[in-house]
């Protein structure tokens, strides 16, 4: 199946868009870790996908750059408060779901099987993360990273895709990548 019939399809997954877009033209901001380290989310170091766990900004990048493509994913979604970080969260959950499903879907039409998630928000498999209780991880194979972790600039990819960020209080945006 072709890149563009492909793409046609984000509405029937439950996305405002998804586009292809190569990887060389990601840009990485390796300063946006300080986020992570501020810890507003709490899966600093509690997390395997998360910093310090999944590596440095460096070892992140390298991860993403072993591969040539990537098909990102938007959704955009109505919200009562965007600062309502219990809402948010719920949103995110929704959003990795319908992108594995949309994934799962399109590989059966075609698109290779031997990529890697990145998500937008922490791997959330598991209903608490093994790291905490330093125990090992549980579902290695699948456990995701999100954006952040790897330092995308979301705001330039989108901008690459000609993606909508606008955030204008009542809708949230959301990205997700698969890269292959």
């Amino acid at each position: 199946m072709k890149k563009i019939e492909m793409e046609k399809q984000a509405k029937a997954f439950g996305f405002a868009t998804m586009k292809f877009m190569e990887t060389k033209d990601l840009e990485f901001e390796h300063e946006f870790r300080q986020f992570c380290e501020m810890n507003d989310c709490g899966n600093y170091g509690n997390n395997y996908a998360c910093p310090p766990l999944c590596g440095t900004p460096e070892e992140m990048e390298q991860k993403v750059r072993k591969y040539e493509h990537a098909l990102v994913f938007q959704s955009r979604t109505p919200v009562q408060n965007i600062f309502d970080d219990a809402e948010t969260k719920i949103i995110k959950k929704m959003h990795t779901n319908k992108t594995l499903h949309a994934v799962e879907e399109l590989k059966e039409q075609g698109l290779p099987d031997n990529g890697m998630f990145i998500m937008c928000g922490p791997c959330n498999f598991c209903e608490e993360c093994k790291a905490k209780a330093k125990e090992p991880c549980v579902n290695e194979t699948m456990r995701f990273s999100c954006l952040s972790a790897y330092c995308i600039d979301a705001g330039k990819m989108a901008k690459h895709c000609n993606m909508n960020m606008e955030w204008n209080g009542d809708v949230v945006s959301f990205f997700s990548l698969y890269v292959f």
